[in-house]
């Protein structure tokens, strides 16, 4: 009889222990989201800013040391007056074509969206790495559509 009181009680014992342990992890991930989401919205306003032309907005937004690379032309813009400059002097500004898609979490997200530049459409992925609450890096890579190869033709969904 002893022995099944014991059992009993270590039972309810490590369901409570359990529950316990359950909870704070509950309410840390909830706590995790909310950073994430304060995270997401402040890429999101970036983006914003970068699409309005704010340049004023993307240099609070920009860490000092921020790094903006294109690796696609080989291009690394060290600094926030380096990037911003970057920005300033282009002379065709794309312009969103679609619905952006982003993904992340912490300080590391990225957005998919495809971009027009003039008339031709291109892909454009960004990751945007976050740093002392501002934006640290951001690696964009700009991709022209090809067509599709033949071969796959029967693997494939076309948009």
């Amino acid at each position: 009889m002893t022995f099944t009181f014991r059992a009993q009680v270590c039972r309810v014992l490590a369901g409570l222990v359990l529950l316990l342990f359950t909870a704070g992890e509950e309410s840390h991930r909830k706590e995790e989201e909310q950073v994430d989401e304060s995270k997401q919205e402040f890429v999101e306003r970036f983006i914003e800013a970068t699409e309005r032309g704010d340049l004023d907005a993307l240099a609070a937004m920009a860490h000092e040391d921020i790094i903006m690379e294109w690796p696609q032309s080989g291009e690394r813009f060290r600094g926030r007056q380096n990037a911003l400059a970057a920005l300033r002097a282009q002379e065709t500004k794309p312009e969103m074509a679609g619905e952006p898609r982003m993904i992340g979490a912490g300080d590391v997200w990225v957005m998919m969206v495809p971009l027009r530049y003039g008339d031709e459409i291109h892909h454009y992925v960004g990751v945007y790495e976050l740093r002392d609450g501002k934006l640290g890096r951001a690696t964009e890579y700009f991709g022209a559509p090809f067509p599709a190869q033949e071969f796959r033709a029967e693997f494939t969904e076309k948009d």
